[in-house]
């Protein structure tokens, strides 16, 4: 028997509430509590009911994309985090796929959830700037998930006993259950802050290496006010956040060179025309 299978099947059921209420040793149990497998199965579902479920349809409405200008903004958006999440080292990536929908609301947010499903508000790219931001905003999301930043937080949040058992459990329908229970709680998962710190250097790496400019999303940042949107409500920032990007931008020779060359790496003019159709 592997040491994961042990540890879900005999030290899960009998240490739930001793892990519950020590959240370093939650640090350690992550990776064994839920693997990559089960942060598969957690956001396929979570999916199907945002796609199915009436009341949420209704709270997270789908991106139609049914004329050619829509179609193309919808590409242009995937393409984008297709292009980062390409940048990621092999061996850092998840083994499983990745799925980007795009939810049409005038709400100022985006959050991905396990098993490599990133959501983002037509509302959000609304108030950015450039290409750059968007593309900071995507990176920084993704690195979420590769980082498995979620595995922890799911833990504390949704319950170990009752996550264990929708998980390695027969009965098909607790799963469902549970996400339907917890789905308001899985979309808005709070992290540490040292894996929203992880999320920026890593969201920041990818952007660079996606060949744009790398402060994107430190301006986008430094432009907004307290409390903000959204996605900062769920995404804490302290006042040294911005200025933690720059410095990491300004110690990397080719990280600079792409701020330095902003007029060229914001990709503006491309980002104006491609989201055009949700600014009418």
């Amino acid at each position: 028997m592997t040491a994961s299978r042990f540890f879900r099947s005999f030290v899960i059921p009998a240490f739930s509430l001793l892990l519950f209420s020590h959240c370093a040793m939650l640090g350690l149990a992550g990776p064994l509590l839920v693997s990559e497998s089960d942060e598969s199965k957690l956001g396929a579902e979570f999916n199907t009911q945002l796609h199915t479920d009436p009341a949420q349809v209704k709270e997270y409405p789908v991106f139609v994309a049914n004329t050619p200008e829509r179609i193309a903004f919808q590409n242009y958006v995937i393409g984008l985090a297709q292009q980062v999440y390409g940048t990621i080292p092999a061996k850092d990536k998840p083994g499983y796929a990745f799925t980007y929908t795009l939810i049409d609301a005038p709400v100022e947010n985006a959050f991905a959830v396990p098993g490599g499903y990133v959501y983002i508000y037509t509302g959000i790219i609304k108030t950015m700037k450039n290409e750059s931001e968007l593309v900071g905003v995507l990176g920084h999301e993704i690195s979420h998930v590769t980082r498995h930043h979620y595995r922890d937080a799911l833990a504390k949040q949704t319950g170990i006993s009752l996550l264990y058992q929708a998980l390695v459990g027969k009965d098909a329908g607790q799963l469902t259950q549970v996400v339907a229970q917890a789905f308001g709680t899985l979309a808005s998962l709070s992290v540490s802050r040292d894996n929203e710190s992880e999320a920026d250097k890593y969201g920041t790496k990818y952007t660079a290496a996606s060949g744009h400019n790398p402060l994107g999303i430190a301006n986008y940042f430094e432009r907004v006010k307290s409390p903000g949107p959204a996605w900062l409500s769920t995404h804490p920032a302290p006042k040294n956040r911005v200025e933690t990007v720059r410095t990491q931008v300004a110690n990397n020779s080719g990280y600079s060179a792409l701020a330095a060359n902003a007029a060229v790496t914001d990709y503006q003019s491309r980002f104006d025309q491609m989201t055009a159709v949700i600014r009418k």
